[in-house]
């Protein structure tokens, strides 16, 4: 289980000045105020660029000052919001932006950021930043973009992917905690994943195979998820078990969720978090919250 920040209720929220980065301060104010936590804005200036490799010199004064402009009109946008002006902070740090909100995320509830997701033709990438805060946070990170389907109203469900082997069962607690808080339905979803590779030798398989992996996949989970929602009776959980790729299925499943929650391992010294969710992160039509397990953080 990942270790609970135990301090006061604290949002940190990484803040550019983007069109992403201005939907993540857009979630990050709505829970700060859902959970009466301190909102934190936060801009890093990256030391790299300061340098160019053209001889450039940019004066970081000059840079701060910027920030400083930028972040006050995020701390107006908060108030204007509801928030006590008194609950609202910022802070301009020096260094690589994705290793700042990362040593901030161990003072905090959570993290929330962009993800700079670029249009390339008809594919979006997903930004460093958010993929290396995904990667180390020791708290759970919500990234969202501009290219979220914004609703007038929420639906009520947070999705939640979890495996056979529980991979997810952190994540399916995380947000099991938070419909309880704050309400919502909870929806587990479990891919049962087609077969891949060479060693797969039976060709494609029927129909009737399909149906009978499903069952046995359902059934493990259902086994599985009723140990970890014994000690949350008051929320609604539902179980999805489709057939297919990881990937396509979770990403079209967000264009129907308030959020997509999924369980990170990713291993030092890369943090490398895995094309899935890497995937999701470019493609997915909701925020995506990733939370990682106390061992993936070698503690």
């Amino acid at each position: 289980m990942l270790k609970p920040y135990d301090g006061p209720a604290r949002v940190v929220v990484g803040f550019d000045g983007s069109e992403d980065a201005s939907r993540a301060l857009q979630h990050g104010i709505a829970e700060a105020m859902e959970r009466e936590a301190e909102l934190v804005l936060v801009h890093a200036v990256d030391d790299t660029v300061l340098n160019s490799a053209w001889g450039v010199v940019f004066d970081p004064e000059e840079i701060k000052q910027g920030a400083a402009s930028m972040l006050a009109k995020g701390v107006d946008d908060a108030v204007a919001a509801g928030m006590a002006r008194n609950r609202v902070r910022t802070e301009i740090v020096l260094g690589n932006p994705a290793a700042a909100l990362t040593r901030m995320s161990g003072q905090a509830s959570l993290i929330v950021v962009g993800r700079r997701s670029n249009p390339g033709g008809e594919r979006q990438y997903v930004g460093s930043t958010s993929v290396g805060v995904v990667g180390a946070a020791h708290c759970p990170v919500i990234v969202v973009s501009d290219n979220d389907i914004v609703r007038e109203q929420r639906t009520g469900l947070i999705g939640v992917a979890v495996d056979t082997s529980a991979r997810g069962a952190v994540a399916l607690e995380w947000a099991l905690s938070e419909c309880q808080d704050h309400g919502g339905t909870v929806v587990v979803i479990s891919v049962c994943r087609a077969p891949q590779g060479r060693w797969f030798s039976g060709g494609q398989p029927t129909q009737e195979q399909k149906d009978a992996a499903v069952e046995v996949t359902r059934a493990r989970m259902t086994e599985m998820i009723s140990e970890i929602t014994e000690d949350f009776p008051d929320v609604e959980v539902t179980l999805e078990v489709p057939y297919g790729s990881p990937l396509d299925l979770l990403t079209a499943r967000t264009e129907d969720l308030d959020m997509l929650v999924l369980e990170v391992h990713a291993s030092f010294p890369t943090y490398s978090v895995g094309g899935t969710i890497r995937g999701l992160l470019s493609h997915g039509r909701c925020p995506i919250g990733v939370i990682r397990p106390k061992d993936s953080h070698g503690s």
